[in-house]
């Protein structure tokens, strides 16, 4: 409360115009300082949600949250200001307390969900019910940033450390915060707004008794992982008969995207950050063309009115992810 109070004042300045007036242990000499500090304080103690209260100050155009005015002198009176405003603030200020060490390892300043019940690229369903709503950037780049801001909170460290830790190869995908501001001031919305969804979300993940996945532990069993040339065999014999002369190629280029499938369906994570083991392992002439009809076998696979072929394929694909995400959880493996 002493840093809101404290910008306050700074904010209000004097009768006289000057905007130098610091809060010490007594009033401003000022009434109007001193009404506006009291109006403020009023308004801090009334409010039934603290942090879209504190948002509306923490957020300056095209400057990212920790460098704001406000944030800075957050920082330095943080130690007097009360639990609940302590919580409030953290996850806008991107505030974390030391844990000592010799690297000087910083964590939240409380315990909520753990960055391992974070998906790279968040659960469907959180995106639908929180992020689906808000236009003005593209999903692909708010489900990614959301998952990497999640991790950051409950991490500390910079985007590019919690985007790593998601396995996001960071030399492909930057995240930088006063970019993503810019991005949504230019589409007309208020960045305040993507801060509120993903407070509301961290709220619905620390709640009491909440079943939450460990997709750190998932992404660690599929490191390097692809389907065993076996178990696709068994996989595609099962596939109902397509009429007419033409097969489908069920080759190790169809094994390895199918890999990739999995891999989503079981961590929730980007397929473009996948590990393609199988391709690794081919000549490099033979990578080149592979990465070329990638996208569009991706495409088959996932989208809705896709081929026969496609459409059988991606149901045992799907059942095969759920018995294997339930071994991981369970620790029994595959």
């Amino acid at each position: 409360m002493t840093a809101y109070l404290h910008s306050t004042s700074e904010n209000f300045g004097t009768s006289n115009g000057l905007q130098h007036h610091r809060l010490r242990d007594v009033p401003p000499r000022d009434p109007i300082a001193c009404a506006g500090l009291l109006r403020a304080a009023h308004s801090l103690l009334e409010t039934n949600d603290l942090s879209e209260h504190l948002s509306q100050l923490v957020h300056t155009p095209g400057e990212r949250p920790t460098r704001t005015p406000w944030v800075r002198i957050y920082a330095r009176h943080e130690n007097s200001c009360s639990r609940r405003f302590r919580d409030a603030a953290e996850p806008l200020t991107r505030t974390y307390r030391k844990i000592g060490g010799p690297q000087g390892l910083r964590a939240p300043l409380r315990d909520d969900y753990r960055p391992e019940h974070i998906p790279a690229y968040l659960e469907p369903d959180w995106h639908e019910r929180y992020f689906a709503p808000i236009a003005g950037i593209a999903p692909k780049v708010l489900r990614r940033t959301a998952a990497v801001r999640l991790v950051q909170w409950a991490i500390g460290g910079p985007l590019d450390e919690a985007a790593t830790y998601l396995g996001i190869a960071p030399d492909r995908v930057r995240f930088r915060s006063n970019t993503d501001f810019q991005r949504w001031e230019r589409a007309g919305r208020n960045p305040a707004e993507f801060e509120r969804v993903l407070r509301e979300l961290s709220t619905e993940l620390r709640a009491p008794h909440r079943p939450l996945i460990d997709y750190q532990r998932r992404r660690e069993a599929l490191r390097d992982w692809a389907l065993p040339p076996d178990e696709w065999d068994a996989l595609v014999s099962e596939l109902p008969p397509i009429p007419g002369p033409i097969r489908p190629a069920v080759g190790d280029r169809k094994r390895q995207d199918a890999s990739v499938f999995i891999w989503v369906q079981v961590t929730q994570g980007e397929h473009l950050f996948a590990p393609r083991p199988i391709e690794a392992e081919q000549p490099q002439d033979v990578q080149r063309e592979w990465a070329l009809r990638r996208n569009t076998t991706w495409y088959n696979l996932v989208r809705p009115d896709t081929f026969r072929h496609y459409a059988d394929l991606r149901k045992l694909l799907a059942e095969y992810a759920q018995q294997l995400a339930r071994d991981i959880d369970s620790g029994a493996g595959r």
